[in-house]
């Protein structure tokens, strides 16, 4: 009895050194603040890398739809007949390394097959634009003077290396100054497009390569592929 009245007084006693001391609490503090700390650099390291992620999905996305586009056009691009030449006009209307404009077979109905005058460029701000010119008949021959409809394709894209082209032993046909000369047009048989998918700070940190040579079976057909 005497045992369990002296521990009830220990327990109630104001001055017993029961409890937790000033050292214990600080050094509790110390931990649980480091812990949050580790929890804290976790989660931003998460996040980082999930922005990471979604970043780079989106430009795998942007990049995929640009050369499909560019890809489904340059295939079935045909050399273009005119009135005042017996040889009809290349497939190639312009092209430099990072604009290319072609006479274009794309979205035709195959019971009317009519070509459409397709430009791809890349604006100061890295945008793709798809600029489109519906072919016209005018007697056997098409003409392309009509309003131009333009699409954005995707961004931001680096166009210093967007179009190689190439002749039909897959040398390099390199443009001047001012783009392809009428020659180097009539002899280019396939195009390599290299779309680059520049890195952002919000849309990943490594950026974005696809490469694919696009031939242009259409022109072993008019006999300008030499």
């Amino acid at each position: 009895m005497t045992s369990l009245r002296t521990a009830l007084r220990r327990r109630l006693d104001p001055d017993s050194e029961n409890g937790v001391s000033l050292v214990e609490l600080i050094v509790t503090m110390m931990v649980t603040g480091i812990v949050l700390t580790i929890v804290a650099a976790m989660f931003v390291n998460v996040a980082k890398v999930t922005a990471d992620a979604n970043g780079t999905n989106t430009r795998s996305s942007v990049a995929a739809n640009v050369m499909n586009e560019m890809s489904k056009v340059i295939r079935v691009a045909a050399n273009n007949a005119t009135a005042s030449s017996e040889d009809p006009d290349p497939a190639i209307v312009a092209g430099t390394a990072s604009t290319l404009t072609v006479y274009s077979y794309v979205d035709t109905s195959p019971t009317a097959p009519a070509p459409t005058k397709v430009t791809f460029r890349v604006d100061a701000n890295g945008n793709v634009w798809e600029d489109r010119v519906a072919g016209a008949a005018s007697g056997s021959y098409w003409t392309f003077t009509g309003t131009s409809t333009s699409r954005n394709l995707g961004a931001p894209i680096t166009a210093t290396t967007l179009f190689t082209y190439l002749d039909q032993g897959g040398q390099t046909v390199v443009p001047g100054g001012t783009g392809l000369t009428l020659a180097q047009r009539n002899s280019v048989a396939s195009i390599k497009v290299t779309v680059t998918i520049a890195n952002t700070p919000t849309l990943g940190s490594d950026p974005i390569v696809i490469i694919n040579t696009v031939g242009m079976p259409n022109l072993l057909l008019t006999g300008t592929d030499n």
